[in-house]
């Protein structure tokens, strides 16, 4: 594209401010804009970003349909990081919001190829170290919407931090980071400290009322402005002392119900339960049913994996056991290159025990050995439509109301698909477990000696994606519990009668190592 003309500029800077004002003018305005010209690309940009925000206001789907279009035509030509960003605005605007109401599940099927995309294009833009930081964090914010929409809430908050991380002072990311971290504390068994985040939260918002509108419009930011004077003043928070619990609260990495910060007082930092369970085989006795054994498997899997990239970072805390052949590359080898990378592949693994764990408590009826994440939720594609309707269990559990079971069946599409967003955490995990990773703390990985066999990273890039991978573990194992929460509040309202109680006790009382009983 070419250097903006002052004309434009002045173009642009009218058409931004009319949508304030008046959306239906802008709308028509834009409409009007001769591409003709010398500068025919940026107006073609321009004309398709008024028209979708625009569209989108005044309900105009033709507008949107328009600047869809030309915004898919621009991109074929010169996918820079703006265009690749108001492209995603657009295929969100094409979708619309999704109903709360019995049409969801409905709504979220028929969009969810070009909300897809809507994704990949986000994540695009969030990930490009290039594009400009008002964009990135933008880009970031939306994709969270995407991920809440879909109860994929673990990953939203992530990706708010992210957004904040960019620009401290994005209200819009902050606020709606507050109301899930709300939404979530009230269907209960969150900590005392969700809300105090919710608040803290809340007030990063109400601060920086310009930059909200600067990002979402003067009418959302009076919304969020008011949404944070509902909320009191946050109590003062001590620093952590530990080194290991303050890295844990940093990279977000606590097993609790939320992504939430860490409370000291509860003196476990991996604390998320699985709620109570209906019982549905008669006379199996005394001992809770085995969903309970699965998901204690799941949490500890988990806290090694954890443990392994906390360790990784030093190299002392390993045995020095072993001689190893300089492959003059710079690479490091050694029980700490290979924790990282064993920390990133165990992480992924869960994901499969997720899925066993979800095959047998919504009893979807697969064979325990077959199932995999990727493919459990989902029929095999139709040979002539090519739609890969959902499995009539998952279906039927999730109009029955676990909502949060659609998170995982849209991760499980991120993960799965060769375009999905997490697509190269699934390739990285098989390249750890079949071929060879090798780590490089210096140089330039791409000079080392090439064979198919072996795949090169900078240490510091691997240990982003393990980090990135344990926190998808993570919302994998918040959404599975949230799921069966949902189901069994489900299950209580349709069951009538007395129901016998058999209380689960907590572990480490059982075994003598902590003081208290059941949880």
């Amino acid at each position: 594209m070419t250097r903006p003309s002052d004309d434009f500029l002045k173009l642009a800077a009218h058409l931004k401010a009319l949508l304030d004002s008046d959306p239906a003018e802008a709308v028509r305005q834009a409409q009007q804009i001769d591409l003709d010209s010398s500068e025919r690309l940026n107006l073609m940009n321009l004309r398709a970003a008024i028209l979708v925000d625009g569209g989108e206001l005044t309900h105009q789907p033709n507008a949107i349909e328009e600047g869809l279009g030309l915004l898919r035509d621009l991109h074929g030509v010169f996918a820079s990081a703006d265009i690749t960003y108001n492209l995603a605005n657009a295929l969100v605007a094409v979708t619309g919001n999704p109903p709360r109401d019995s049409s969801w599940l409905d709504h979220q099927e028929r969009t969810r190829e070009k909300r897809a995309e809507a994704r990949r294009c986000y994540w695009n833009v969030a990930q490009n170290l290039d594009a400009d930081p008002s964009l990135r964090t933008q880009a970031w914010t939306n994709l969270a919407n995407q991920f809440t929409n879909s109860y994929r809430l673990g990953e939203a908050h992530d990706a708010r931090l992210a957004a904040l991380e960019i620009d401290p002072e994005n209200g819009v990311a902050a606020s709606s980071a507050a109301r899930d971290l709300l939404w979530l504390f009230e269907q209960g068994g969150c900590s005392d400290l969700t809300r105090v985040e919710a608040i803290m939260l809340a007030k990063v918002a109400q601060r920086n009322e310009d930059r909200v509108g600067q990002y979402a419009g003067a009418h959302a930011a009076k919304q969020i402005a008011a949404f944070a004077n509902e909320l009191g003043d946050p109590p003062p928070r001590s620093p952590h002392t530990d080194p290991f619990v303050r890295w844990v609260e940093r990279e977000r990495l606590t097993l609790a119900p939320v992504v939430e910060l860490v409370d000291p007082a509860l003196g476990k930092l991996d604390w998320l339960m699985l709620p109570g369970i209906l019982e549905r085989e008669l006379g199996a006795g005394a001992t809770p049913p085995p969903v309970f054994a699965m998901f204690n498997v799941l949490k500890a899997d988990f806290i090694l994996a954890r443990d392994l990239a906390w360790r990784a970072v030093d190299a002392s805390v390993w045995p020095t056991t072993g001689r190893f052949a300089d492959t003059l590359d710079y690479a490091t080898y050694g029980p700490d290159a290979s924790a990282l990378v064993l920390a990133h592949r165990t992480a992924l693994d869960l994901l499969d025990k997720v899925a066993v764990t979800a095959n047998h408590y919504f009893q979807i009826g697969k064979d325990p050995s077959k199932v995999h994440f990727g493919r459990l939720w989902r029929r095999t594609p139709d040979k002539t439509t090519g739609l890969c309707p959902l499995v009539e269990p998952v279906e039927t559990a999730i109009r029955a109301g676990a909502s949060a079971l659609y998170g995982l069946v849209e991760l499980a599409d991120d993960y799965e698909d060769v375009d999905g967003i997490l697509r190269p955490q699934k390739n990285l995990r098989n390249a750890g477990t079949h071929r060879f990773v090798v780590l490089h703390d210096l140089g330039d990985p791409a000079c080392s000696r090439h064979a198919p066999e072996v795949e090169h990273y900078r240490r510091e890039q691997f240990t982003q994606e393990a980090l990135r991978a344990l926190r998808v573990a993570r919302s994998s194992i918040q959404m599975l519990a949230l799921a069966i929460l949902q189901h069994e509040q489900c299950l209580a309202q349709r069951t009538s009668g007395l129901v016998g109680t058999l209380v689960v006790p907590d572990h480490d009382w059982i075994r003598g190592r902590e003081e208290g009983g059941a949880p």
